[in-house]
């Protein structure tokens, strides 16, 4: 009787496991987005103007790694006659504020093979995924 309650008891378990459905795994990695359709047609879009001399891409941070969260940043920078980044700023990141404040102190120490002119409204995307930081296009 005992050993009847428990085949009853593993099959209840056992149905729960088969599904009809099939598994559809899904990331949490949003969707990069189309860089250029950010900018004006005057705007210096990272890589196409700039040769980079000294570039590190950012730590991915702690609290997000640890909480398995993934998504990207869009800098814009300046760059000056010496090569040296200036107005550093973010122009939009999903999640919000997550990714903003190791991207930006990265990008500040970036320098770059001294332009013929000052370079002005450059993007640069940064996507963090899978505990690594990469570059966009």
């Amino acid at each position: 009787m005992r050993r009847l309650a428990l085949i009853g008891l593993a099959a209840v378990f056992l149905t729960g496991c088969g599904s009809a459905s099939v598994f559809n795994p899904k990331s949490a990695y949003p969707p990069d987005p189309w860089v250029k359709g950010y900018s004006d047609p005057d705007d210096c879009i990272g890589g196409e103007k700039l040769a980079a001399v000294s570039f590190e891409l950012p730590d991915y941070p702690t609290r997000a790694f640890r909480g398995g969260r993934q998504g990207w940043t869009i800098i814009r920078l300046d760059v000056a006659a010496s090569g040296e980044t200036e107005n550093v700023r973010i122009e939009r990141s999903v999640p919000d504020g997550l990714f903003d404040g190791t991207s930006k102190k990265a990008a500040e120490g970036w320098r770059f093979r001294p332009p013929a002119e000052p370079l002005y409204n450059c993007r640069v995307l940064l996507r963090y995924r899978a505990g690594k930081v990469t570059l966009g296009s």
